[in-house]
Order: C-alpha cells, then sequence, then structure tokens
C-alpha cells in the first residue's frame, strides 16, 4: 500500500501521536507521509502501524457501543 494511501486513513493529530511512539520529529513524519525517505523510516512505519491498528480497534469498539446504546 501507498504512504498516501496509509495517511488518509490517518485522523487529524495523527502525526504528532506517530513522532513521539517513534521518538522522532513531527517534521521527520510529515516528510514520511508525503514520501520522502528518511533515516526514521523504519521507527516511523512501526509506529504509524501501532497507532492505525490501535485507532481502528478503538473506533470499531465506540462504533459497536454507540449502535448498542442507539438502539436500546
Amino acid at each position: 500500500m501507498e504512504i498516501q494511501e496509509i495517511k488518509k486513513q490517518l485522523p487529524n493529530g495523527a502525526g504528532r501521536k506517530i513522532a513521539e511512539m517513534a521518538n522522532v520529529n513531527y517534521d521527520t513524519v510529515q516528510r514520511f507521509l508525503r514520501g520522502v525517505e528518511t533515516k526514521s523510516d523504519l521507527a516511523i512505519m512501526e509506529s504509524t502501524t501501532k497507532f492505525l491498528k490501535e485507532y481502528k480497534e478503538a473506533k470499531a469498539t465506540a462504533i459497536q457501543e454507540l449502535q448498542a446504546v442507539a438502539s436500546a
């Protein structure tokens, strides 16, 4: 999958959280998400993967809970 496609799936503010998780500068994450190669690519990829997985799981859980409450 292309970096640009992954970027579209990230919520607002994700870049800062990914930067914190990867222990890199926010600007480095932004360059990576624009497709520029950086020396921190591996750390950013790992952190982005972890962030996106946790985000999608939390979002799915929240949607299920909201639907349960709305239909009760």
